[in-house]
């Protein structure tokens, strides 16, 4: 199975051959009073890295991208929460996902 190649504004963390901005999208705060500390993805039996060097506050947003479109289309991805934990959710990435809305419940995407 595939490695993934996760990366953010100017990391870029784990493993996987990569391609010109495949899956780029952008990951929104639109939940109230929570900031955003963490996303990982699940893949071959485990959590990776987390994808973030900074927190995201309620209305902020930052980009983010795969650098791949190999593997499976339904990754599992987990975000964690300053003072709340974390939530596990699911999309099918190879449905163009442009944005990701954190809610203080769930999530919605475009």
């Amino acid at each position: 199975m595939k490695k993934l190649l996760l990366a953010l504004g100017l990391s870029a963390l784990a493993t996987l051959p990569a391609s010109a901005s495949d899956y780029a999208f952008r990951l929104h705060n639109r939940a109230n009073g929570y900031t955003i500390n963490g996303f990982y993805t699940y893949q071959n039996g485990r959590w990776s890295d987390n994808w973030l060097n900074s927190r995201i506050r309620p209305g902020e947003a930052v980009n983010m991208d795969w650098f791949s479109n190999e593997g499976d289309c339904v990754v599992p991805f987990r975000v964690s929460w300053d003072d709340y934990g974390a939530e596990d959710f699911k999309v099918d990435w190879c449905k163009n996902v442009n944005n990701i809305y954190m809610k203080d419940k769930g999530f919605t995407w475009d």
